[in-house]
């Protein structure tokens, strides 16, 4: 079955929600000793790199323990947003469950001080954001895990006006996770870790309230 052609609606969120991804994952690598939070490819390789160093006795400086919080923090994520929506339901009242959990959950990261709770909060919203964007039919685009959407950009640019048209969203997916990894990491220097993860409550919350507006336009129409 052939992907759906993205709309403006879909491409919007699919760029806001990679850029939340890029801010936080920046942040995180170099604030909370270099672990990835949306990234799990990444945090694959450091924990069986950290592990085979415990195993042999290799000390390189790496900890299983971040790696470990962040996977079973998004796992966790990833798998209650996925029941939660089994069928679908993405709005209660049209209000968009998941965004507003990933909303409560950054915030949440923001505000824990312990090492290890930062890493499982911030990759449990990460993990229900993925599910999210999957649910809402973002084809061909993770706003997590860049490397299926790098394939896909690739593969697209062979297939014809609606391949290029998709293959610009992806590129632009790229460039966005790129500018927001950048901009999350001098963030988290000239301020804090907590102070990216309430930017990014922010723009999800935005979106949020957005998305709401869109589901009840009548109540919010101006009347003369």
């Amino acid at each position: 079955m052939r992907a759906a052609t993205p709309t403006y609606a879909h491409a919007w969120t699919a760029l806001l929600l990679t850029a939340i991804a890029g801010a936080v994952d920046g942040a995180g690598f170099l604030s909370l000793s270099q672990q990835f939070v949306a990234n799990q490819t990444g945090n694959a390789v450091l924990l069986a790199v950290s592990l085979s160093g415990e195993l042999t006795g290799r000390y390189d400086g790496l900890s299983p323990i971040g790696p470990l919080w962040s996977l079973l923090g998004f796992s966790l994520g990833a798998v209650l947003a996925s029941f939660a929506t089994r069928r679908h339901v993405l709005t209660s009242f049209g209000v968009p469950l998941l965004l507003v959990t990933e909303v409560v959950v950054l915030g949440l990261a923001g505000l824990a001080q312990s090492f290890t709770l930062s890493i499982a909060l911030a990759a449990f919203a990460m993990g229900v954001q993925s599910i999210h964007a999957a649910r809402i039919g973002l084809a061909g685009v993770s706003t997590t895990v860049l490397t299926g959407t790098l394939i896909a950009l690739f593969t697209n640019l062979s297939g014809g006006r609606r391949g290029l048209r998709q293959a610009r969203l992806q590129a632009g997916v790229w460039a966005v996770y790129l500018v927001a990894a950048g901009l999350g990491s001098v963030l988290a220097h000239a301020v804090s870790f907590s102070a990216v993860c309430w930017t990014a409550a922010a723009v999800a919350a935005a979106m949020a309230v957005a998305a709401f507006v869109e589901a009840h336009p009548r109540p919010f129409a101006w009347r003369p």
